[in-house]
């Protein structure tokens, strides 16, 4: 029996050009430009906090919105998006925050 070989016909998303840095987010896995998603970052402690005004050090993770947090407790994402640097996440406070908006 022979197999196929797979022809490369699987369409990206069409994202504006020059439109900035380009993200996954680490819930649902969809391509965003940056501006356009959430970041976390793991803060003092090993707290992954939210990072509204981006400027935390470190790695970085991206959500698309309250929604996709549920997706990426289910799917472990936070462990490997800090490459194990996060501690416990807590998925209340950080839908709160989510939802809160900007603070």
């Amino acid at each position: 029996m022979r197999l196929k070989a797979r022809s490369g016909t699987r369409r990206k998303e069409e994202l504006p050009a020059n439109a900035g840095p380009v993200r996954s987010c680490i819930g649902c896995g969809g391509r965003r430009v940056q501006e356009e998603l959430t970041r976390l970052a793991v803060g003092p402690g090993g707290v992954v906090v939210v990072d509204r005004k981006r400027q935390l050090p470190g790695r970085g993770a991206y959500l698309c919105g309250a929604g996709c947090l549920a997706a990426a407790v289910k799917r472990k994402a936070f462990a490997r998006a800090f490459r194990g640097k996060a501690g416990a996440v807590d998925p209340s406070a950080l839908g709160q925050a989510l939802e809160s908006g900007p603070a």
